[in-house]
């Protein structure tokens, strides 16, 4: 019976690839022996049987010739240290005794190697339950309307007590600047520590921050007298605008623009980073707000000290990990207390009506006793 597999999700790998005939036949003479041999993308983790090697390099493979696509081709791989794959060209088949004839064609070699085993075999021994995830959808609206604004002017209040010369400019409906069209359209950041010279930061001032040359802007439009002419009316001397963001899963949008001017005295590039503090600071309680908690046990099929695989049941679980690749979930060993990680996943693949899930451990709410009993766990259900 024929079972569907479709793959969602794959994290890129960078892969060293040999083509040479010399240097692909030494490889599989030294690391390809006849264990762990797997047909790429193929539904039942079909394990490969290398039958016969002749003098030429070709190889006899026990496969099941369905599972050969139609441009005579098959890819199978292996993973040791470094995750190994290998092309081969199908020369003939015997459909009766299910016997293929092929002809390897190259071998590529993930650069990152698995410097942690995986522990196979632990359906029934391990669940994952208590998930904590981002909801699929969002209502964005509230977060660029007035509620964004709220939280918004509500966090600003810790900057005014350093800087009460900073407030928020509202894009929506409002007759913007010159200068603060220019960040919104270009989503850069504006510092100008002395309105007269126009001099841009130094590369230490500016701190990593992406800031346009406004002064090549203004010259480029033809306008920088004009504008230097209002800054001197105005008995600016130094200011600064930060576009804020909401990074919403389909694309940032704007929400507001950071701005503060001094007439006094030289305005100080680290209010950058407190801007920088609040868009994360107001992303954070926005994703805290559309998240949810589902308390449903998947099956671990597999785990290691840097990551899990999980049969996934529930679509509610598939949509959101589509929708965003992050979650935290309680770890539970049978008879043991449940531990708590931070996932972050790397592929998604459907079997049927199930789905595989890979995730790598990215953090904890107690790391080190966390991974201290993760790594005891593994090596108990290792040794029985």
């Amino acid at each position: 019976m024929e079972v569907e597999y479709r793959s969602y999700l794959q994290s890129p790998r960078i892969w060293d690839t040999i083509r040479d005939p010399q240097k692909v036949g030494y490889i599989l003479k030294e690391y390809v022996h006849n264990n762990g041999l797997f047909l790429k993308e193929n539904p039942l983790k079909q394990e490969l049987q290398i039958l016969q090697t002749t003098p030429e390099g070709k190889i006899f493979l026990r496969i099941d010739p369905e599972s050969l696509n139609e441009e005579g081709e098959i890819t199978v791989y292996k993973t040791l240290s470094k995750h190994m794959e290998i092309g081969f060209r199908v020369d003939s088949i015997n459909h009766e005794d299910g016997v293929v004839i092929c002809s390897p064609e190259y071998v590529r070699i993930a650069k990152d190697g698995r410097i942690l085993p995986r522990i196979e075999g632990l359906q029934g021994k391990v669940v994952a339950h208590r998930f904590h995830m981002l909801k699929k959808e969002q209502d964005s609206t509230k977060v660029l309307g007035t509620s964004g604004q709220i939280l918004l002017t509500d966090l600003h209040k810790n900057i005014l007590s350093e800087y009460p010369y900073s407030r928020l400019v509202f894009p929506s409906g409002k007759e913007l600047s010159f200068e603060q069209e220019l960040s919104k359209r270009t989503g850069k950041t504006i510092f100008v520590k002395d309105a007269i010279s126009m001099d841009p930061l130094s590369k230490e001032e500016s701190n990593g921050f992406n800031i346009l040359d406004l002064k090549q802007e203004l010259e480029e439009e033809m306008i920088l007298e004009d504008r230097t002419k209002v800054y001197r009316s105005g008995k600016i001397q130094s200011f600064a605008i930060y576009p804020i963001y909401y990074k919403d899963p389909s694309g940032p949008k704007l929400v507001a623009l950071g701005y503060a001017e001094t007439k006094d005295r030289i305005l100080d590039p680290a209010i950058l980073k407190k801007y920088a503090e609040l868009e994360d600071v107001f992303n954070d309680r926005i994703e805290d707000s559309n998240t949810l908690d589902v308390d449903i046990r998947q099956n671990v099929i597999n785990a290691s000290e840097g990551g899990i695989l999980l049969e996934v049941t529930e679509s509610q679980l598939v949509e959101s990990f589509l929708h965003k690749p992050f979650f935290t979930a309680d770890i539970t060993f049978k008879m043991q207390a449940p531990l708590r990680f931070a996932f972050k996943i790397r592929h998604i693949s459907q079997i049927g009506e199930i789905y595989l899930v890979g995730a790598e451990i990215v953090g904890s709410n107690d790391a080190k006793t966390n991974m201290t009993l993760l790594k005891k766990n593994l090596s108990f259900i290792k040794s029985v």
